[in-house]
């Protein structure tokens, strides 16, 4: 039974990056103009938005969200969010309507086509490098002062005991504290579920449900109070409040 549950599992997930791949194919060339120049930035993420939305449709994953952002122009966040799945940017796109940039590893723009949305667009950071990821940081400080919010994953990649997180790395916290502004934790329950971060023939792989928690905002105000640990630790309960 579990050999044939692996087996459906790896048609739906070759199925899944079937539709990713053409979708992106078919709409490479309006994101080829769009992520060229800053002032389409925020069309761009439109259309990914939109792709996001077939994509899951076609797929099968239903998208419940609780919660949401402060639709405020005038106000940035930092967004952070558990690390379950590859899924997980996807849900992002689905979940937020509000206009924001990923803070990404480095790899993620050596993917061939996929690249594009972090050419310009999104921010790399090399982890492994203290000086490049400091620059990453200055550059993220950058786009938040210009009114962006910024997607950090504290965690920094997908660890092995998903659902269970791993520490939480420093730099979003710094970043806030730094800059003075809100931090929004979003809890992500299902994703390891649909699409586990593994080649395993058991690995979960399937349709279904995602369920989404955006969390009421971490005020500067609030955490101005606090540390760089409590606030990081009260962040990292936040969102496992909302975990299996």
């Amino acid at each position: 039974m579990q050999l044939l549950k692996g087996f459906f599992g790896m048609i739906w997930k070759f199925y899944f990056l079937l539709v990713v791949a053409i979708s992106l194919l078919i709409l490479y060339p309006f994101y080829f103009v769009l992520l060229q120049n800053e002032r389409y930035f925020k069309k761009g993420f439109q259309l990914i938005r939109v792709q996001t939305k077939f994509i899951l449709f076609m797929v099968g994953i239903r998208v419940h969200v609780e919660g949401s952002i402060p639709d405020d122009e005038n106000t940035s966040y930092i967004i952070c969010p558990n690390h379950s799945s590859y899924l997980d940017i996807l849900i992002l796109y689905y979940s937020l309507p509000n206009y924001f940039i990923f803070l990404g590893k480095q790899e993620l723009g050596k993917v061939p086509i996929f690249n594009i949305f972090f050419k310009k667009m999104n921010l790399l950071v090399n982890r492994t490098n203290a000086k490049a990821a400091h620059d990453a940081i200055k550059k993220a400080c950058e786009r938040i002062e210009k009114g962006d919010n910024i997607v950090i994953f504290p965690e920094g990649t997908i660890p092995n005991s998903v659902p269970t997180m791993k520490a939480f790395k420093n730099g979003a916290f710094k970043v806030a504290k730094e800059l003075g502004i809100s931090i929004v934790p979003v809890s992500f329950k299902d994703n390891y579920k649909i699409l586990e971060d593994s080649m395993k023939i058991s690995a979960n792989c399937c349709f279904g449900k995602a369920r989404v928690y955006i969390h009421p905002p971490i005020s500067a105000a609030e955490h101005s109070k606090m540390d760089l640990v409590a606030l990081r630790e009260k962040t990292k309960i936040i969102i496992a409040s909302k975990l299996d």
